[in-house]
């Protein structure tokens, strides 16, 4: 799967938030994600875009 870079600027909220979720997302996954994992699940869970196609890292849309 190709991926680009993109670079954003966060308020420290939001950070806070991203870091609160890599802590609640360690059971599930039995290690802390790195924000980017979360930034990426976070994204294709809520963009219609990010869920067409296959392959490593899509997710079907939740009913």
């Amino acid at each position: 799967m190709d991926r680009m870079q993109v670079n954003v600027r966060l308020t420290p909220e939001l950070i806070e938030a991203i870091d609160q979720r890599r802590i609640a997302m360690q059971p599930s996954l039995g290690r802390i994600p790195n924000r980017s994992e979360v930034i990426r699940e976070i994204l294709e869970a809520n963009l219609p875009a990010a869920n067409k196609g296959s392959g490593p890292g899509k997710r079907a849309k939740k009913a």
